[in-house]
């Protein structure tokens, strides 16, 4: 089975009493960066994945935003 390591989630989730519940999680990208680099200095798509990151937690903040007028 393939190792994997949750980077960013974005949840819809609709509650029993008929509230819907949004949730984003996602991890911090300069802890992920560092980890990286000190870690496995060997791989080069740190920065790359680095900034992936930190426009998932930027499309999550705005679907936050966004959803206020729909929830």
């Amino acid at each position: 089975m393939a190792k994997k390591a949750k980077l960013f989630s974005l949840e819809a989730n609709l509650l029993q009493n008929g509230n819907v519940e949004l949730e984003w999680d996602s991890v911090d990208p300069d802890l992920f960066e560092k980890t990286m680099n000190q870690g496995m200095p060997e791989y080069e798509g740190s920065h790359s994945v680095t900034s992936l990151v930190r426009y998932l937690r930027t499309v999550g903040d705005e679907v936050m935003e966004k959803s206020r007028t729909y929830v």
